[in-house]
């Protein structure tokens, strides 16, 4: 696996957009077309899948496959519509391939076999945020003071809304 490195990596937090939505469904169009039959689904997952909740303004796109190995076999494909290959970053069955403009991250690509447990994790997860509003304020302010306070350290900003979350995953494992 790839180690993640989060050193003097530029961030912002911004409202919810509704342009994100679009954003997606046009990232998923050509994705749909080069995955063909290959994949299972398509989801558009992660804060800017969540109306009204705040994030970066990155596109976290979620695809499912029988079989890791066909990201493998279309990755050349994926990188010659702007994709980034960025390997097994998450974790040894998966990958990531990253999309950015002048060193922005504009969209996340994860592919993950249909069948592993991390797929059924974010999309429960997603689903949630999208029928408890109040949650949805809660973390996006969270957010927003976390960009404040580490405007430089994104390492730090991710430790605190990584702990966070995981708490509100053990409450709703409950």
């Amino acid at each position: 696996m790839t180690k993640v490195e989060y050193k003097n990596r530029k961030y912002t937090v911004e409202p919810y957009n509704p342009e994100w939505k679009k954003r997606f469904e046009v990232e998923a169009e050509y994705l749909r077309s080069i995955f063909s039959d290959k994949v299972i689904s398509i989801e558009h997952i992660g804060s800017t899948a969540v109306p009204g909740l705040a994030g970066k303004p990155t596109i976290d796109i979620l695809i499912t496959v029988a079989k890791i190995e066909i990201a493998d076999e279309l990755s050349e494909k994926i990188e010659g519509i702007g994709y980034k290959s960025l390997g097994d970053y998450i974790n040894k069955s998966s990958r990531l391939f990253v999309k950015e403009a002048n060193d922005t991250r504009l969209v996340n690509l994860h592919i993950f076999e249909a069948t592993h447990p991390h797929v059924k994790d974010v999309i429960d997860l997603r689903n949630f945020f999208r029928s408890h509003s109040e949650v949805v304020e809660e973390y996006g302010k969270l957010k927003f003071n976390l960009a404040e306070k580490y405007p430089d350290d994104y390492g730090l900003y991710r430790k605190y809304k990584d702990e966070w979350m995981e708490n509100l995953k053990q409450k709703i494992k409950t």
